[in-house]
């Protein structure tokens, strides 16, 4: 059960935004979107998990067409975090991860210890009874990373599509985060995601797909995509690469200078 992109091209207006794009997520991987500010990332993003239609090209969910899937069928097969949660009127941050269940037909019972243990993961347990308004925008992250988990908690494969998710937490939070996709996509869940952070996708990704400009430079093994190569190609810096026990470390040669 895997989703396949299949020449995928998409303009707006006389602007290409994506050309010729080749694509699969399979479940079981974690799987790292990375580019360039206005490579296409986000618009690419929203194709494959069926928020928008290419002008050409198709995409495929276990070999059927995505937008034959109604919209509660997607729901209940992908959960979809976006950079921004528009909630305007007063919820408890409890209430908000309980959203996550909503596509599902369940026991109350279950739902209700799936929402506890995805506060529990997600260390959001003090902030359960508080307002989600008044939450820091780390918080809110942490919250809407809990409603998605809560989404896909159902057998896997599920899918689990991630737009920049530790882009408002700190170091600590980052890495749990991150740890937490990776357990999912051990479990058998595929995760695709959206990062700025070169090393956290050199540590944490089994595939890495390198977008420039709307075309994709390089996908596969992330030691294969991150070169010194592949990465001044696409983002016009040059950088080494530290190797470690850890795994590469890269490092922009532009660090400390002038304006």
């Amino acid at each position: 059960m895997t989703i396949q992109a299949i020449d995928l091209n998409f303009s707006i207006g006389s602007k290409q935004i994506l050309s010729k794009i080749e694509l699969e997520i399979q479940p079981g991987e974690l799987h790292v979107l990375i580019g360039r500010n206005g490579a296409g990332k986000s618009t690419l993003f929203h194709l494959l998990c069926g928020d928008i239609r290419p002008e050409k090209g198709n995409i495929y969910l276990d070999g059927i067409p995505l937008n034959s899937y109604s919209k509660n069928q997607l729901a209940k097969l992908r959960a979809v975090l976006t950079q921004e949660t528009a909630i305007t009127f007063p919820i408890h941050s409890e209430a908000v991860i309980a959203l996550g269940r909503h596509p599902h037909v369940t026991d109350t019972r279950r739902d209700k210890e799936i929402v506890q243990t995805c506060l529990k993961i997600t260390d959001s347990i003090e902030q359960k009874d508080q307002n989600y308004a008044t939450l820091s925008g780390g918080e809110r992250q942490k919250i809407n990373f809990g409603r998605i988990l809560a989404q896909a908690w159902e057998t896997p494969p599920r899918y689990i599509f991630l737009d920049e998710p530790v882009s408002a937490l700190d170091i600590p939070n980052q890495y749990k985060t991150l740890n937490i996709c990776r357990h999912m996509a051990n479990q058998g869940y595929a995760v695709f995601m959206i990062l700025h952070d070169l090393n956290l996708a050199a540590q944490y990704a089994d595939k890495v797909t390198l977008l420039h400009k709307g075309s994709i430079v390089k996908s596969g093994d992330p030691n294969e995509v991150l070169t010194i190569e592949n990465l001044e190609t696409a983002f016009g810096i040059k950088t080494r690469i530290l190797n470690a026990p850890e795994g590469n470390f890269i490092i922009p040669e532009i660090i400390g200078e002038s304006i």
